[in-house]
């Protein structure tokens, strides 16, 4: 019986590896982008790098973008911005060529860009029911579709998809978002199965309240205090503290070490005991 290197549980050695993460520019992404390059990965950063007419709030620009791939290139790895939306089937499939180009590989993705808007479900436009859901399942599907065949040639493949604690309870006034979340987390055990063969492990992340610009640009658009946008997902929690991007990297982290090597399809809630109500 081997004898697991405890290191390994919180440190993967991904070495030689390439990263692939979406919604790169800020918060979460950012944080898991440095992350991986600090455990030794190359990281293809992506971002639309615009703003859009849904949501309302401003999304990462170019200039954090460039950031993100310059603090990269600072730990010694190498970094390829990508621009992109993950709603457009054919820039993703140049985005994924484009990692193959560059490094000839991809070992890991990490599906981390999301939009959020707010109303009670009647009051939803179809639009922004469609950007939301687009962006947040259908992206996440498009994404992983598009690298398949990279991520099931890799030795040791690895997917994780960051979902949300909504995406197995309802939260009022998101029913788009909660719609897809939902739907993350069914993908992700449905390509969880579809991937054993290969040895590709496929898991999500559930976060809570996590303090992020698009928490913030939801506060923004709903005329709020982010004060008050975190009670309002706060209450929820056991632990009644905002949690912080890097702890959602933690576990990040630990999915792709050699400790989970043998976790896939599996829902990791980093959530401040919400769930546990």
């Amino acid at each position: 019986m081997s004898v697991l290197d405890p290191r390994s549980a919180t440190v993967p050695d991904l070495t030689g590896q390439v990263a692939l993460v979406t919604g790169a520019g800020r918060g979460q992404g950012r944080s898991h982008c440095l992350a991986l390059a600090g455990c030794g990965a190359d990281v293809a950063a992506l971002d639309v790098c615009a703003d859009l007419d849904v949501p309302a709030y401003p999304l990462a620009t170019r200039a954090e973008l460039d950031d993100v791939v310059a603090a990269v290139e600072g730990t010694g790895r190498r970094a390829l911005p990508l621009v992109a939306d993950v709603r457009d089937a054919a820039a993703v499939q140049a985005s994924v060529a484009a990692v193959e180009d560059a490094f000839g590989r991809l070992d890991v993705l990490v599906n981390n860009a999301a939009v959020v808007t707010s109303a009670p479900f009647w009051e939803l436009s179809e639009e922004q029911w469609t950007a939301v859901v687009d962006t947040n399942l259908s992206g996440v599907w498009r994404t992983t579709a598009a690298a398949a065949g990279l991520l099931r040639r890799s030795p040791r493949g690895r997917i994780v998809n960051i979902a949300s604690t909504g995406g197995v309870r309802a939260v009022p006034e998101f029913a788009h978002y909660v719609a897809a979340k939902h739907g993350v987390v069914g993908l992700t055990r449905a390509m969880a199965i579809e991937l054993a063969d290969a040895r590709v492990t496929v898991n999500a992340i559930l976060p809570g309240a996590v303090d992020s610009p698009m928490l913030a640009g939801l506060a923004d658009e709903l005329g709020l205090t982010r004060e008050d946008v975190h009670k309002r997902w706060l209450h929820d929690q056991l632990l009644i503290e905002v949690i912080t991007p890097d702890e959602i990297t933690g576990a990040l982290l630990w999915l792709l070490s050699d400790a989970a090597r043998h976790v896939t399809g599996h829902c990791l809630a980093v959530d401040g005991g919400a769930l546990a109500r």
